[in-house]
């Protein structure tokens, strides 16, 4: 039966930055949606592609699942990201820059691990943080 167990496994492969224990904790046919980037990673090779694309963006990545639902075939976190940017953002070299952001994800479980995932965070208030965003852009607010 599946537990919130999975979170802590989720959050120590992300934040240990080990692929290949991320990449065990999803069925070979998984779906990986990233809703704010408007991308989808399919299969293993899709999890650890996405994976080694963040851990390059964002070498010193570290993720806390603050709030967490688990059934033995749906779950959902509140998860936060912590790191420092490396490389550019937006067409603007934001290295160094540090950068927190908070997101919700939605899981369908299959087999005990996740088949199918979708982060929804909101691109906006990476974008001002990061303060590559259109003067015009800028005076909106943002939630907190």
């Amino acid at each position: 039966m599946l537990t919130e167990a999975i979170f802590d496994d989720l959050e120590q492969a992300w934040s240990d930055k080990d692929i290949d224990r991320l990449v065990s904790l999803f069925t070979p046919d998984c779906l990986y949606e990233d809703l704010a980037l408007g991308a989808r990673h399919e299969g293993h090779a899709g999890v650890r592609e996405f994976a080694e694309g963040v851990f390059a963006t964002m070498p010193d990545f570290t993720l806390r699942f603050p709030v967490r639902l688990v059934t033995p075939e749906r779950g959902s976190s509140h998860w936060t990201i912590s790191a420092h940017w490396n490389g550019p953002f937006e067409g603007i070299d934001r290295t160094g820059h540090p950068i927190e952001f908070h997101g919700l994800s939605s899981y369908v479980f299959r087999d005990g691990r996740i088949a199918h995932n979708i982060d929804c965070w909101d691109y906006l208030a990476m974008i001002k943080a990061f303060g590559v965003l259109p003067l015009d852009l800028a005076a909106l607010p943002t939630a907190k």
